[in-house]
């Protein structure tokens, strides 16, 4: 449990590190977690702390980001090279331990997870990253559908509804794809025809 004084200060070491851009999206992040994880049932308290910090090493050079994640084997180097944009989620855990050692393994796992997701995501790990999609300073033209569902359908639903509007977002945009991300989406739409078989197997028929 992170104290208020505690967040305050993490708020103020993160307005200090990246520019004021990134801040108030970080902010808007660490809002929309909170409310997410008040509706799923989760940890408000690490939904805000992971959050807020999500993007402590987005401020990073390319060139930083490569050489963390090389010394550190924390990235291919097709990734490190045609990538470089998810690497600040790879590096962020190592050096947020050494600022914040109070940080629990679960928000560093969240934030390490934000960008490319995992074939086993805990509810923290999908709050933050459909938070950081659908944060209020986002305006992207299928943020609005992702806005509606939240309430409206499970945590499993809408974060396959964020990660399938972010792999057409890159594929629309021509941008690389992390080659992990196959692995994980298949993941994602076999879990999800588990759900639904399991949802038609409980449906009963009154005659």
């Amino acid at each position: 449990m992170i104290d208020p004084d505690r967040f305050e200060y993490m708020r103020a070491r993160l307005k200090e590190r990246v520019k004021p851009s990134r801040y108030m999206h970080s902010l808007g992040v660490s809002q929309t977690a909170e409310q997410l994880a008040r509706i799923y049932g989760a940890n408000e308290n690490d939904a805000a702390v992971a959050g807020l910090l999500h993007d402590w090493d987005k401020a990073l050079p390319a060139s930083e980001l490569k050489r963390i994640a090389k010394k550190h084997h924390l990235a291919p180097k097709t990734v490190r090279k045609n990538m470089p944009g998810v690497l600040h989620a790879l590096t962020a855990p190592r050096s947020l331990r050494k600022e914040f050692p109070e940080l629990s393994d679960e928000v560093l796992q969240a934030i390490e997870r934000h960008t490319c997701g995992a074939d086993d995501m805990s509810d923290l790990d999908m709050i933050v990253f459909i938070a950081d999609i659908i944060e209020p300073g986002r305006t992207f033209a299928d943020v609005a559908p992702l806005r509606a569902a939240v309430g409206q359908v499970d945590l499993d639903e809408l974060f396959y509804m964020a990660y399938k509007s972010t792999l057409i977002y890159l594929l629309d945009a021509d941008m690389s794809i992390h080659p992990d991300s196959l692995e994980v989406w298949n993941g994602i739409v076999s879990q999800r025809a588990q759900r639904m078989e399991a949802r038609k197997s409980r449906v009963i028929v009154i005659e």
